[in-house]
């Protein structure tokens, strides 16, 4: 009981976001203009700012957590190992999905929104990936057999991107996108033969 709480702007200043730095609106944080060079003159580097901000916020959720971060391109790359890899998950990826969004904002505030941060833990999106990928090809398969349509479940935007990539060059089915929010799912559809 002898250690002093911490209030949010001590935490955010631990995780390089001082508190004039922010704003909160009505649609919730929000990032002031880029800034891309520190006080001392030296250009950050985006790796960097994420890894400090990754590494610092795991500090405080569960030390065991490691990382792993290469950039390419745009797109930097983020694996996260160790700790409790399904509390970070979180229920079907949202923890995940708001721990992405949220290091985005990061970055966004030192580099606008040149750069792209995509967090996996220990495989967790890239599993789910595959597996829709999967249930995509049966449904390729019943669409050609049947003639209709075949709808699959509510899936994120980068399960639904990968089943688009996938079937893209299927002779007999295509893919389209409906619903909307966390009902948008994709349908596979059976190539109209051409008379």
């Amino acid at each position: 009981m002898g250690e002093k709480k911490k209030n949010l702007d001590d935490l955010l200043a631990g995780l390089g976001l001082e508190g004039s730095e922010t704003e909160l609106t009505d649609a919730g944080w929000a990032p002031e203009a880029p800034a891309e060079v520190e006080a001392s003159g030296e250009e950050k580097n985006p790796v960097e700012v994420v890894e400090h901000f990754l590494v610092g916020l795991f500090l405080y959720l569960d030390p065991a957590y490691t990382l792993e971060l290469r950039q390419d391109g745009e797109y930097i790359y983020v694996e996260v190992f160790g700790g409790d890899l399904g509390r970070l998950i979180g229920k079907e990826g949202r923890t995940l999905r708001a721990l992405e969004t949220l290091t985005n904002a990061v970055l966004a505030r030192h580099f606008g929104h040149r750069h792209r941060v995509l967090i996996d833990a220990a495989g967790y999106k890239r599993r789910r990936a595959d597996k829709a990928v999967a249930r995509a090809m049966e449904a390729a398969k019943l669409a050609a057999e049947t003639g209709e349509a075949v709808p699959l479940p509510p899936m994120p935007p980068a399960e639904r991107r990968a089943v688009h990539v996938a079937l893209k060059d299927h002779p007999e089915v295509y893919t389209e996108s409906e619903g909307q929010g966390e009902e948008r799912h994709v349908v596979v559809f059976p190539r109209k033969e051409e008379a």
